[in-house]
């Protein structure tokens, strides 16, 4: 996504509070986003492409340190909408999901995100960990009929 490693310092900034968000220190990621993302968000077109792209990481930032989670999907849909064939936005938002305990959602975000990199290595990870699902146990029935869902929770604990 921000491969450029232009002499800008907020745009410098904006990749190392990127960085940090990938691991996982969202406090120190969150200062550097609200102290850069303002002044290049005003900028020229080059400065907003890379706000646009950096949003999805600072939504996350906001939905794990202080749950602010409306906020946070909307960032995260900026940067997929600017970004729209990079599945790290759509890890993002599912992060953002999983934060508020929203599975479901999470899901289709992550599941977005493999059609459009079957191979993408967090989505994978985030999806061996969350778990994925099967198909209903009687295709041609919706997944929440009774049946179905019986079936289900049977296979589930015999397994």
């Amino acid at each position: 996504m921000m491969n450029d490693t232009s002499t800008n310092p907020a745009h410098q900034k904006i990749a190392e509070a990127i960085e940090l968000t990938r691991n996982e220190r969202y406090e120190d990621a969150i200062a550097i986003f609200e102290d850069n993302l303002p002044a290049i968000m005003s900028g020229n077109i080059k400065d907003k492409r890379v706000a646009a792209g950096a949003v999805s990481y600072y939504g996350v930032c906001l939905a794990k340190l202080r749950h602010k989670y409306a906020e946070a999907v909307q960032y995260c849909n900026v940067s997929i909408k600017a970004n729209i064939f990079d599945p790290d936005h759509r890890y993002n938002l599912a992060m953002v999901y999983l934060e508020r305990d929203d599975r479901k959602a999470a899901v289709e975000a992550l599941s977005s995100g493999l059609r459009l990199n079957p191979k993408h290595p967090r989505i994978n990870r985030m999806f061996d960990e969350i778990g994925r699902r099967q198909k209903p146990a009687i295709p041609f029935l919706p997944r929440n009929n009774p049946v179905n869902v019986w079936l289900g929770k049977r296979r589930r604990n015999e397994g």
